[in-house]
């Protein structure tokens, strides 16, 4: 099994991920988003090697028309006839975050494309790869648009998901009870999200167990209407940024260590 690394951006929008790959031929800045489909606006779109599935928007106020990119790049690896998802630009153009930084990206890399692949990194070394040989057929069962998978808490296996279009690692009431820590720089970023006040508490270290290795994370978010939900713990981008990892997404396994 060989890897290719893919270039990290060094540019800050609150703690999400984006990397550098060829769309076309043509290169940008993508969102790494482990929830949804592939995005690329309109604008850029008219630049690119596109076939249209759909002749009109399938979602007139967000322009969503479904369609064929030739060719997508990630390090070494080029994927041909990639399932995209056409947009109006004002649907990935985000307002600046709660420090004036404005959002990077170009495209959002979406879980279409991204559960087909094995992924791995440490990007607080700026380490991001994807594996490039070998690839097999996607075999995890269901239809999760997310990665889903298990993890021990308090002597207790509970089902867990990553979505990194989220800042922060949500939990429910249930599962941090116990925990009650108020953390400014974590409001301000659940304010601009524009998340109710009376939703959410703001949580100290998370501690959980993924095959055996012990994992910290440096702050939670309690969210009440994870209780008694199939999925009560949803992984942010923070999960990534501070730890060393692996996504088996097709076959639904992961690795973190700290």
């Amino acid at each position: 099994m060989e890897f290719t690394p893919i270039p990290v951006s060094d540019q800050k929008y609150l703690n999400y991920i984006f990397i550098g790959i060829l769309v076309d031929k043509k290169p940008v800045t993508a969102m790494f988003d482990t929830r949804g489909n592939t995005l690329i606006p309109e604008s850029l779109a008219k630049e690119l090697d596109i076939t249209y599935i759909d002749k009109e928007a399938i979602d007139k106020e967000r322009g969503f028309r479904r369609a064929k990119l030739s060719s997508m790049t990630l390090g070494a690896l080029k994927l041909l006839d990639v399932p995209v998802v056409i947009c109006k630009d004002q649907v990935i153009k985000l307002k600046d975050d709660q420090f004036g930084n404005k959002f990077p990206a170009d495209i959002i890399l979406g879980w279409n494309i991204i559960s087909q692949l094995v992924f791995r990194g440490d990007l607080r070394k700026g380490q991001f790869e994807v594996q490039s040989s070998d690839i097999k057929r996607q075999t995890r069962k269901g239809k999760d648009n997310t990665p889903v998978f298990k993890l021990i808490f308090n002597k207790k296996t509970y089902k867990a998901a990553i979505d990194t279009s989220r800042p922060l690692t949500i939990i429910s009431e249930n599962i941090a009870k116990t925990m009650r820590v108020e953390n400014e720089d974590v409001k301000q970023t659940i304010d601009l999200l524009g998340i109710e006040e009376d939703e959410v508490l703001y949580e100290s270290k998370f501690t959980f167990t993924i095959d055996e290795n012990q994992v910290h994370l440096p702050t939670s978010q309690v969210e009440k209407a994870l209780n008694d939900k199939d999925i009560q713990i949803v992984f942010g981008a923070d999960l990534l940024r501070n730890t060393s990892w692996a996504l088996y997404n097709p076959m639904g396994y992961i690795r973190v260590r700290n």
